[in-house]
C-alpha cells in the first residue's frame, strides 16, 4: 500500500484543525482513519488529490464537527446539558418575543410581560448556554477570554436592548457598556485569534479587512442609536469594506480553496448583502426620513411662535401710554396667552422626561433641539400622557385651558364678527363625527401620535396663540386710534 509522505499528512491535519477539533485524542484518530482512507483509495491506482477529494466527500468539516459534537454529547454531561438548555430556551424566547411584539402593536393586555420574559430567558439562559456549547466547541489558545467577552457585551447589549423598548432608567448605559465589550474587547480577540489560525498573507489581509468593516459598520449602529454625529459616514464606510471589498475576496477565497460555493453559503451572502444594503439606505435617505420631518415642522413651528411673540411683546409696548381700560384688555390677553403657552411647556418638558426617562432642566435642553431626543418614536409614553386611561390627561387639560383662552378674547373683541369667527377656526377643539362616530379633539389631534408628531402639533397650536395674540392686540391698539 503507498503510503503518504509528510507534506500530505499536514494537508489533512491543517483540514481537521479548520473543523476546530479540540479533543486532542478524537484528533489524533480522526486523522489516522482519514490517511489510512486515503491510502486505500491510493491502493486502487488514483492519485493522492482524487483519494482525498473522495475522503473528503465522505468525511467533510461538517462530518468531523459532527463527530466531535457527537462526542461531547457522550462524554460532557455539561454539554448535554447545555446544548438541550440551547434548543429549548432559543425555541421559547424566540416565541415570546414574537407574540409578545405582536401583542403590543395591537395593544393587547400581557405583551409587555412577555417581552420581558422573552428577554430574561434568552439574556440568562439561551445566550450562556450558546457560548458555553461553542467554547466547548472551540477550545483555541484565547478562546477563553473570546467568549467572556461576547458574553458580557452580549448580555449587557440584549439587557439595553429590553429597558429602551420598556422605557426603563439605565437603557443607553447598558447599551453603551455592551458595546464597549463587543467592539473594543471581543472583535480585536477574535481578529487575532483568525490571524493566528490564518496560513497566508492574503487570508490574513481578507480577515483584517472583514473585522475592520465589521467594527466599523457596529460602532456606526451605536453612533445611529445614541444620535452622534458621523453616524452616516461611518456606516457607508463598514458597508463599503464588508459589502464591497471583504465579501467578494472572501467569496472568491473559498471557492479556490473547495472548488464550489454551496447553497447555504450563497443564502448568507446575499442575507448578508441586503442587510448592508437596507442599512446604507438608512444612512444616506436622513433627510427623507418621516422623523425627521416631523422634526423640521416642530422647528418651524417653534420659531414661527418665538417671532410672533417678540412681535406681540412691541405691540404690548406700545399700549402702556395709552388709556386704563385699553391696558386692561391687553394684560387680560397677555395672561390668558401666558398662562396657555406655560402649560404647552410643561407638557413638552412631562413627555419628553417621561420619554427618555432625563429630569427637568435635560428635558428642556433636548426640546432646544428636538433631534438630539432619543425616543422621537415614542408611542406608549404619549398616549399614556395626552389621552389617558379615561380620556383625562394632558391633552383634556390643553383643551380646557384653549377654550378658557377663546372666552377670554372674545370678551375682548365682541365689536369685531369677523375677527372672532377667524380665531374660533384657528383655535378650533370642536368634536367632530367620523361613521357616525363620534371623535373627540383629543382623539384627533394626539390618539396614536407618536413623540415627536405631538411635539410638532403642540408648537403649532402654540403658534396659533400667539397668532390670535396678535391679530387681537392689533385689533384693540387700532380701536384706540
Amino acid at each position: 500500500m503507498q503510503s503518504l509522505n509528510n507534506k500530505q499528512i499536514e494537508l489533512i491535519i491543517s483540514d481537521v484543525e479548520e473543523a476546530r477539533i479540540t479533543f486532542s485524542h478524537l484528533a489524533d484518530d480522526l486523522i489516522d482513519h482519514i490517511c489510512c482512507e486515503v491510502e486505500n483509495e491510493m491502493s486502487f491506482g488514483k492519485t493522492f488529490d482524487e483519494a482525498y477529494d473522495i475522503v473528503k466527500q465522505q468525511t467533510g468539516i461538517k462530518v468531523l464537527q459532527k463527530i466531535q459534537e457527537s462526542a461531547l454529547y457522550l462524554i460532557d454531561k455539561n454539554y448535554r446539558r447545555m446544548k438541550m438548555t440551547m434548543k429549548i430556551t432559543g425555541n421559547l424566547s424566540l416565541a415570546m418575543l414574537g407574540i409578545g411584539t405582536a401583542m403590543e402593536l395591537s395593544h393587547l393586555a400581557g405583551g409587555s410581560l412577555l417581552i420581558i420574559f422573552g428577554f430574561v430567558i434568552l439574556c440568562l439562559v439561551f445566550f450562556p448556554a450558546a457560548i458555553y456549547t461553542n467554547y466547548k466547541e472551540m477550545k483555541v489558545k484565547g478562546s477563553k477570554i473570546l467568549h467572556l467577552s461576547i458574553l458580557i457585551g452580549g448580555i449587557l447589549f440584549m439587557a439595553g436592548v429590553l429597558f429602551k423598548v420598556m422605557h426603563w432608567p439605565g437603557a443607553s448605559n447598558l447599551l453603551f457598556t455592551g458595546w464597549l465589550f463587543i467592539l473594543f474587547i471581543f472583535l480585536p480577540i477574535l481578529m487575532y485569534i483568525k490571524l493566528k489560525e490564518a496560513t497566508t498573507a492574503k487570508e490574513k489581509s481578507i480577515i483584517l479587512i472583514g473585522i475592520a468593516g465589521l467594527l466599523i459598520f457596529e460602532l456606526s449602529t451605536m453612533f445611529k442609536v445614541f444620535h452622534w454625529p458621523g453616524a452616516a459616514v461611518l456606516m457607508i464606510v463598514g458597508s463599503v469594506l464588508l459589502v464591497s471589498i471583504f465579501l467578494p475576496l472572501f467569496t472568491y477565497s473559498k471557492f479556490k480553496e473547495t472548488g464550489k460555493i454551496t447553497g447555504q453559503f450563497i443564502y448568507i451572502l446575499i442575507s448578508a448583502m441586503f442587510f448592508m444594503l437596507l442599512s446604507i439606505l438608512l444612512a444616506i435617505n436622513v433627510s427623507t426620513n418621516v422623523l425627521d420631518v416631523y422634526a423640521q415642522n416642530e422647528s418651524n413651528a417653534r420659531s414661527i411662535g418665538n417671532y410672533l411673540n417678540v412681535k406681540n411683546q412691541k405691540l404690548y409696548a406700545d399700549i402702556n401710554g395709552k388709556a386704563d381700560s385699553i391696558k386692561t384688555k391687553a394684560s387680560a390677553i397677555n395672561i390668558g396667552t401666558l398662562k396657555v403657552c406655560s402649560l404647552i411647556d410643561s407638557i413638552r418638558i412631562e413627555l419628553v422626561m417621561a420619554s427618555d426617562l432625563v429630569d427637568k432642566q435635560i428635558a428642556e435642553k433636548l426640546l432646544l433641539d428636538v433631534n438630539h431626543i432619543s425616543n422621537k418614536a415614542d408611542l406608549k409614553i404619549t398616549n399614556s400622557l395626552m389621552i389617558g386611561e379615561n380620556w383625562n390627561g394632558m391633552a383634556y387639560r390643553l383643551k380646557q385651558a384653549i377654550i378658557k383662552y377663546q372666552q377670554t378674547i372674545q370678551s375682548e373683541i365682541t365689536s369685531n364678527a369677523e375677527l372672532t369667527k377667524n380665531i374660533n377656526i384657528v383655535l378650533n377643539t370642536s368634536d367632530i363625527s367620523i361613521n357616525q362616530e363620534t371623535q373627540t379633539w383629543e382623539q384627533i389631534t394626539f390618539n396614536e401620535n407618536i413623540l415627536i408628531g405631538t411635539l410638532s402639533v403642540l408648537s403649532d397650536i402654540e403658534k396659533r396663540i400667539r397668532m390670535v395674540e396678535s391679530q387681537t392686540i392689533q385689533f384693540i391698539n387700532a380701536q384706540t386710534k
